[in-house]
């Protein structure tokens, strides 16, 4: 009966001393931030490469629902719509739900498994030399999901001055939305090559993420520091550090499939919603009607034309004079405007617009077109120094309608949601002329 009692006992403090081991690891000032690195390394590189397969079958997919709506269906605008605008716009975002998926799983995993507590122990100890609460932690780590929670969670804070500070460095992370564009242009623009024998691709998203994390904490340093309602020191942490588990596979799911779910309910209306208004925008004014038997030449030079004088290419000129210096076009100008609903509309606007122009069912994927693209004089349009420009400019632009909303209710008026989305805005124009400029300069 004795040696009953006792065994239980045993185990818990054969399980507390191997978790003590680990943690000495994982948890240490050089080694715990060196495996943190490394583990965020091989996520986001078995993003592309366990991913990039099934990204392609969807592809292929909608490429072939086009293919066949266009013989099927009569020639007539509303069957443009459907093609060019739902099919090319929605289907654009819906070939990311893979690595949505596997990303949330990856975090899931590691929330149950209990290494997320360790990085939040780690990260306290450069969070709180940046004037944040300990807590704050949390809704950041939230924020890799969703701003619009992660703000929502800052109400567990008592001060009020903690709170907002939270508030305005929470949409700096890197959030799903993001993860679209990211992937879009990293695998249209950026080579697969390796770097000392590390991939680039994965280098470069971790790089994002990485950046997003001391972008967050830089900001909440000059904040707490000038201006005068977020002034003052962070509260240091206090949290339980629980003993390493194995994972419950089926909360994970679930948990995952809630989370991709909340994504692609997003798709089917406002993203839905965006694209069809875009495709009006670039449908209108209508071109005249050519005549059968049009050589392709014409007819693509004629698309483009269309484009170009459309309501939404007038207005993709019309602010192009302030894009040119970050290395955008008036085409990414569009795509810039459609993201300030919900940043994944980026990437179903630049669908749509290609769609439009190429007005061809059989186009190729749009990171092929994004790749071949090239100016009038025959360059590229889009190079690797564009690409890293653009997601510096995503990394750091407030476009999500939706986080300014729940800003304005949690704060009770307009003023601090127009202040978060001015001085992100501000910021990402200037990170983002800076690298271009800088970057053309050095010859890249």
């Amino acid at each position: 009966l004795l040696r009953a009692r006792i065994a239980p006992l045993i185990k818990a403090r054969k399980k507390r001393l191997l978790t003590d081991r680990i943690d000495r690891i994982l948890i240490h000032r050089v080694s715990g931030f060196v495996a943190f690195i490394v583990l965020m390394m091989v996520m986001f590189q078995a993003l592309f490469s366990w991913c990039d397969p099934v990204i392609g079958w969807i592809e292929v997919a909608f490429e072939w629902l086009s293919s066949e709506l266009t013989e099927v269906l009569p020639a007539h605008l509303l069957s443009e719509l459907l093609i060019n605008g739902i099919i090319a716009g929605v289907g654009a975002v819906l070939v990311f739900i893979p690595q949505i998926l596997l990303l949330f799983f990856i975090i899931g995993f590691l929330e149950d498994v209990g290494y997320m507590a360790r990085v939040a122990v780690l990260m306290d100890r450069i969070m709180s030399k940046m004037n944040l609460h300990g807590r704050a932690f949390v809704p950041m780590l939230s924020g890799f999901a969703c701003a619009v929670p992660a703000i929502m969670a800052t109400r567990t804070m008592e001060r009020k001055r903690d709170r907002l500070l939270t508030m305005m460095v929470v949409p700096l992370m890197t959030c799903s939305a993001r993860l679209p564009v990211y992937t879009l242009i990293i695998a249209a623009l950026i080579p697969p090559q390796s770097f000392l024998g590390m991939p680039v691709q994965g280098l470069l998203m971790v790089a994002m993420y990485l950046f997003s994390i001391f972008i967050a904490l830089i900001a909440a340093w000059v904040l707490s520091r000038t201006v005068t309602p977020l002034k003052g020191k962070g509260l240091p942490l206090v949290v339980e550090l629980p003993p390493y588990r194995m994972p419950r596979i089926r909360g994970v799911a679930i948990m995952m499939w809630e989370r991709t779910s909340i994504f692609v309910r997003e798709a089917g209306t406002v993203i839905l919603t965006c694209t069809v208004i875009l495709w009006l925008l670039l449908t209108f004014p209508r071109a005249a009607e050519l005549p059968q038997g049009a050589s392709p030449e014409l007819e693509r030079a004629v698309a483009a034309e269309q484009l170009s004088n459309s309501y939404a290419g007038r207005i993709g000129h019309a602010i192009e004079p302030t894009i040119a210096p970050l290395g955008f076009d008036w085409k990414i100008g569009i795509g810039i405007i459609g993201a300030f609903a919900a940043r994944e509309v980026f990437v179903s606007t630049m669908g749509v617009v290609y769609a439009v122009e190429t007005n061809d069912s059989n186009t190729t994927a749009l990171r092929d077109q994004l790749r071949h693209e090239t100016k009038p004089d025959g360059s590229p349009a889009y190079t690797p120094l564009v690409g890293l420009s653009l997601m510096i400019f995503f990394a750091l632009a407030c476009q999500c309608m939706s986080t300014l909303a729940v800003v304005k209710r949690e704060t009770g008026g307009y003023h601090w949601p127009l202040f978060l989305f001015t001085y992100m805005t501000t910021v990402a124009w200037l990170m983002s002329f800076a690298v271009y400029q800088i970057g053309t300069l050095l010859g890249f």
